[in-house]
């Protein structure tokens, strides 16, 4: 067990399940690494990479893995499995990519090419951002290609088909764009009905929102 963990409120199964994917520094934070970058966290931190490549954890054996589990950092994908474990006990057939802070068309390329005809959760943050990972994501897990960006009057905008979607910030969402599109991505979202991030409410239970 890890004392930042337990500290946290990770439950020890969850802690045991995913004590293989990280490593300590020698002031006892946490690192989880991004092939050559590293998420890192600390009471007084919390640091995301900007990288190409994925933090993984869980069955990495694919072809073994049912549900593949997507979000910003590994922490949010602890946080979830943290409060999410009873609903998902078969944990042998999950497998968590954390993505960092961005989504680039190199991580897109990976997971389509390796995660083909999986079932995939997205833990992308309730804020525009995350819901625009969402929607990003969701069309590129699919090989469709979808830009979305901020237009006028901070409007999310997505191009799809030769179409044009505009939707206020706080009425956009991947439900929302399949509606307006006439199409399912079939790609499932969660986010907690508070907080931005898992992470984020996970730090507020434990009274450590930093």
């Amino acid at each position: 067990m890890h004392p930042y963990l337990t500290r946290l409120g990770i439950r020890p199964e969850v802690q045991r399940i995913f004590r293989p994917f990280y490593t300590s520094d020698a002031l006892g934070n946490l690192v989880f690494a991004y092939g050559a970058e590293a998420e890192q966290f600390g009471f007084a931190f919390h640091k995301v990479p900007v990288t190409d490549t994925f933090w993984l954890a869980g069955n990495l054996q694919f072809s073994q893995v049912r549900l593949v589990i997507l979000s910003a950092s590994a922490l949010d994908a602890v946080s979830w499995l943290n409060k999410k474990l009873p609903t998902f006990p078969q944990t042998e057939n999950l497998l968590f990519l954390a993505l960092g802070a961005g989504v680039s068309d190199a991580q897109v390329l990976w997971i389509r090419a390796h995660l083909e005809g999986k079932a995939f959760r997205l833990l992308f943050g309730l804020d525009v951002l995350g819901r625009m990972a969402d929607v990003k994501l969701a069309a590129a897990i699919k090989g469709w290609t979808l830009s979305v960006y901020l237009g006028e009057g901070e409007q999310v905008v997505v191009s799809f088909r030769q179409h044009h979607f505009s939707f206020s910030q706080e009425q956009f969402s991947l439900a929302a764009f399949e509606k307006a599109a006439g199409v399912r991505f079939g790609v499932a979202t969660d986010k907690p009905k508070v907080y931005n991030t898992f992470f984020d409410e996970l730090k507020a239970e434990a009274g450590l929102l930093i």
